[in-house]
């Protein structure tokens, strides 16, 4: 049976520093703040006390101990909050320093340039024919184009049906493979309608000119307008095993979930490397103009 409500549960990657522990049952103080915040907060104080007293700052005179105190107890307020995530902010710092330098905010794709810095953004070391994508850390990954049965006009008995289905399908995945569901805005998609065109175009036995003209005018719409201009939302899900048995297992628990019920994936199709390439390129490239507007006339 659906639940109710749902909620984010806890990483399993918590330590004891991340339990949170709650102060005081009144006032700003009540608000719950794991443990390594409060002894951030304590080391913090402890180590502007010291700077105040026992360095060159406690012979620099009143109004300057005072207002490097202020300073002082700012950053550690600031540096000591936590972020969405629950993380202190000044885990950004090492990112930070990292990102100052110049070369570190550029990344040259020349044909001569070193390599090693693009596939660190990128993370994949090449797409086989049939789709399979190796990544960097020696994993391997698929992409699928699934089509979901959620909306806003469900029924409450479909809706519950939907979320029993996803609870138990989360509940079957593998831990060693990855899920990553990858939303898209991209100009609709007009293979087959260019494909049916073109079977009209060859079993065509008279060679009128006003019947090419009118598949010339055909072919131009759903190039340059439908499959240029008009956007739509698509979804993908890339599947990441660390290594090809934990991608076996992952693509088969999907392969049973699309083929037993579509009330969580109604379709999802595997795309091989010329499938897969496009919708990459959204994220490195952009919307490639001739990929969106191919120059083969029909004739």
């Amino acid at each position: 049976m659906a639940k109710p409500s749902y909620k984010v549960p806890s990483s399993l990657n918590r330590s004891f520093l991340d339990h949170e522990i709650t102060l005081s049952k009144g006032g700003w103080a009540a608000k719950p703040s794991p443990i390594k915040q409060l002894l951030f907060f304590a080391g913090g104080i402890l180590a502007l006390l010291w700077f105040s007293t026992s360095t060159f700052v406690a012979s620099s005179g009143p109004v300057a101990i005072t207002l490097f105190v202020l300073w002082g107890l700012s950053a550690i307020v600031y540096f000591g909050g936590l972020m969405n995530t629950k993380e202190l902010r000044i885990m950004r710092v090492p990112a930070l320093l990292a990102y100052l330098p110049s070369k570190a905010r550029h990344v040259l794709t020349r044909r001569g340039s070193n390599p090693t810095d693009f596939a660190s953004i990128v993370g994949t070391d090449g797409i086989d024919a049939d789709g399979l994508i190796h990544f960097s850390d020696g994993g391997q990954g698929r992409v699928y184009l699934v089509v979901g049965s959620a909306s806003y006009l469900l029924f409450d008995g479909d809706r519950i049906g939907i979320l029993d289905r996803v609870d138990a399908f989360w509940r079957k995945v593998e831990v060693g493979c990855e899920h990553s569901f990858i939303t898209t805005k991209e100009p609709q998609r007009v293979y087959h309608q260019l494909a049916n065109l073109e079977r009209r175009n060859q079993a065509l036995q008279v060679r009128d000119p006003d019947l090419v003209e009118l598949q010339n005018e055909q072919y131009d719409i759903l190039t340059q307008h439908v499959g240029g201009k008009f956007t739509s939302i698509h979804q993908y899900l890339l599947l990441k095993g660390k290594n090809a048995s934990a991608l076996r297992k992952g693509h088969q628990v999907l392969q049973a979930e699309a083929g037993g019920s579509t009330l969580m994936i109604k379709e999802a199709a595997m795309l091989d490397r010329e499938e897969a390439l496009p919708m990459l390129r959204v994220f490195y490239q952009g919307i490639d103009e001739e990929l969106l507007h191919p120059k083969a006339p029909v004739n």
